[in-house]
């Protein structure tokens, strides 16, 4: 396979003076051309199979005479293509504007301006319609291979992969899965396919979000073949119903349903926006297109190397993940792009308040940028979920390498919300796992590791002197509940209940069959499910047991009400409101789902995600807000991978939740709308908490987000 150490080389007049990316079928080189100087540099992709019979390199040459006939505007230009010691390339035009990835991974998952991704839709589909009346076919088309030039307009590239793909077989060398047809999952390749791909684009442009999503190319292909999207209305309301329908048309499952070309299918969407029927005026270059480093391993260039870059302005970093070759100092904090001025010195009225913000007919523009990432400092040791209060954020610490931990390895810190500058930090005897909690100026976290002895500890929150700790005989990993001056700890086979003040113990039980679940608090009672489906009604100041109960299902929270005491059950795929006074359903709500994460209460709404059951059913991964007075549903949010933990509602009424696909949702808790998402690091979001416009979440490092 071609590798780096083709730089320095000349291939037919370039000579290859910088690698720019690399992508399944090959390599890209920035080229300089050997003699003339002052010839625009271009793009030169090597692909990475050789060609060893004269069959296949007359195809070659065959097919490079009729790409050089792809003389659309909006089709990057193949200059030359030759052999260099028996791996085909093709030597392209340069475009400096970078690629619709950059700027789609800039909107950090939220939709583009309808009238921008109308004119790129229009100006990739035209170039489309030309390749098809020469009866050339992409094969590949996705936002990496969709550039801008100088002027602004979109190019489409890599038209050069059709010989490498004619020869190969494996699902994810036929094209790049996401935006890969059902037809083509099965071997079929026709231009319906490239519409169909152009619908897969035009539904993330409008959306912010890939049509399928998951982690292996087979079911991607599942999905495509057998499943129907999310409606695109659903993730972005302002999308015009016209709109929507021309591109659930496109992306017909079945060939012969979709529009009868490409050219079509771009004329229904201006006919539906009221435009006109020619090109409109090119876009200036977007911020969002600004370098990004060539180890991202983009397959085209997003540099122009003619003149310096200049460094990226903090206003245009929307989202931007972490990055790898970004200095980190002593302290452990890798800094974001600015300073942030501390909530005392910015006015209340003057602060980010997350609010349904729209522009551009509708478009959201909610955002978030990075303000600061810290990692522990400490190998194989990993920050766990935090909280945050008054500025301060306190989150535990754990380590992987239980056997010969660090020293440090596991403590309990607080960081400042502003800056991530480390306040102070109590060293624990065990690894913490699950968010501490604040309550009147004691931080109370629980630890312990598998097979060893836990500890529940309160710390004073401003100086982190330890004021008591409590030694439990089973690690204690999900953090406890505070409330009525008792302090509430779940082992998986106990739970204790100590004094605030001094740690004392009030009452423990044993739970010898293990707890299900976090237990359920209202009103001085206590009830928990056992691994064995009972449930046991205790007095939460005594520990007595009041009453049994068996066939309730799962217990998922209790709310007081004027009449007493509800539970809110689930079991057999509904969700159920019970008077635990008299034993009767309220009322029932059939999901028909599979429930994640814990139910949150919050002002008479029960929030609580939902998954189909089985790994990849994205159709069924929601967040239902329930009436907990009447069992209406208020509103679904769809998701794109399964919620991690409970929702976190703050910011004026958002809820904030984690889901297994790296996801971070701020969803409107008024009527259920996706404000943005974004992915943050490199690990799995944790459960995130939220103060006074921020973000905070850990995946494995920390890292503050704020919100523009």
């Amino acid at each position: 396979m071609v590798n780096d150490k083709l730089l320095g080389s000349q291939l037919g007049s370039y000579v290859l003076v910088e690698i720019l990316g690399h992508g399944a079928f090959g390599s890209v080189y920035l080229g300089k051309h050997f003699l003339l100087e002052h010839k625009p540099p271009v793009a030169v992709k090597v692909l990475n199979t050789t060609l060893n019979t004269q069959e296949e390199i007359d195809r070659f040459f065959q097919e490079a005479v009729i790409l050089d006939k792809l003389t659309h505007p909006n089709i990057l230009p193949v200059v030359d293509a030759n052999l260099y010691e028996g791996y085909p390339f093709f030597v392209a035009e340069y475009a400096p504007g970078g690629s619709l990835r950059d700027r789609l991974d800039a909107l950090n998952g939220s939709p583009m301006p309808l009238t921008d991704a109308m004119h790129i839709l229009n100006q990739v589909g035209m170039a489309l319609q030309h390749a098809h009346d020469l009866d050339i076919v992409h094969r590949d088309l996705k936002p990496a291979n969709i550039l801008f030039n100088t002027d602004g307009d979109a190019v489409l590239a890599d038209f050069g992969i059709a010989i490498h793909v004619q020869r190969t077989r494996r699902v994810d060398e036929i094209g790049t899965p996401p935006y890969m047809s059902p037809e083509q999952f099965k071997g079929k390749i026709s231009k319906k396919s490239d519409q169909y791909a152009l619908g897969c684009v035009a539904y993330e442009l409008l959306t912010g979000q890939q049509l399928f999503i998951a982690d292996d190319p087979y079911t991607i292909g599942y999905k495509h073949i057998y499943e129907q999207p999310v409606l695109p209305s659903t993730l972005n309301p302002s999308i015009p119903p016209a709109i929507e329908e021309i591109i659930l048309k496109a992306l017909s499952k079945e060939r012969d349903d979709r529009f009868e070309n490409v050219a079509d299918f771009v004329i229904a969407l201006r006919e539906a926006l009221g435009l006109p029927m020619t090109e409109s005026t090119p876009l200036p270059p977007l911020q969002s297109s600004l370098p990004l480093p060539s180890s991202m391993g983009n397959e085209y260039p997003s540099t122009n190397p003619s003149r310096p870059v200049q460094p990226e302005p903090p206003a245009s970093r929307l989202g931007q993940p972490l990055d790898p070759h970004r200095t980190q100092a002593e302290d452990g904090v890798i800094r974001g792009p600015r300073p942030l001025r501390s909530p005392a010195q910015t006015p209340i009225a003057n602060r980010a308040q997350l609010r349904p913000q729209t522009q551009n007919g509708g478009q959201n523009s909610a955002r978030t940028v990075l303000a600061w990432s810290v990692t522990t400092g400490l190998d194989h040791t990993y920050y766990s979920e935090p909280a945050v209060l008054n500025s301060v954020v306190y989150a535990g610490t754990y380590t992987t390498n239980v056997d010969n931990p660090h020293k440090e390895a596991n403590q309990l810190r607080a960081l400042d919300a502003l800056t991530g500058q480390q306040l102070w930090a109590v060293t624990t005897n065990y690894g913490i796992y699950d968010a501490p909690v604040v309550a009147n100026g004691v931080v109370y976290v629980c630890t312990g590791n598998i097979n060893l002895p836990g500890e529940i500890y309160a710390v004073d929150a401003a100086s982190g002197e330890v004021r008591w700790s409590f030694p439990t005989d089973e690690f204690v990993k999900v953090r406890p509940t505070v409330t009525n001056d008792i302090v509430y700890a779940y082992p998986d086979h106990a739970v204790y209940a100590l004094d605030t003040q001094s740690g004392r113990e009030i009452w423990a039980v044993t739970v010898k069959a293990g707890l299900a679940h976090r237990p359920a608090l209202a009103s001085g009672h206590m009830y928990l499910i056992t691994e064995r489906g009972i449930c046991y009604e205790l007095d939460a100041f005594t520990g007595q047991k009041i009453e049994t109960y068996a066939d309730l299902g799962e217990i998922l929270a209790a709310e007081t009400t004027v009449t007493g005491i509800n539970c809110l059950c689930f079991a057999e795929g509904e969700l159920y409101a019970l008077d635990m006074q008299k034993q009767q359903r309220i009322w029932t709500t059939r999901l028909d789902v599979q429930i994640s994460g814990d139910l949150i209460l919050k002002n008479g709404v029960a929030y609580i995600g939902s998954h189909g059951g089985f790994v990849g059913d994205s159709a069924n991964t929601k967040l239902h807000a329930i009436d907990t007075a009447s069992g209406k549903i208020l509103w679904i949010a769809h998701l794109r991978h399964e919620i991690e933990s409970a929702p976190v509602i703050a910011d004026n009424n958002i809820v904030y939740v984690s889901t297994f696909g790296r996801e971070l949702y701020a969803i409107d808790a008024q009527n259920g709308h996706i404000l943005f998402t974004s992915k943050v690091g490199k690990g799995r979001i944790n459960r995130p908490a939220a103060e006074q416009g921020m973000i905070f979440v850990s995946t494995g490092e920390m890292h503050a987000l704020q919100i523009r």
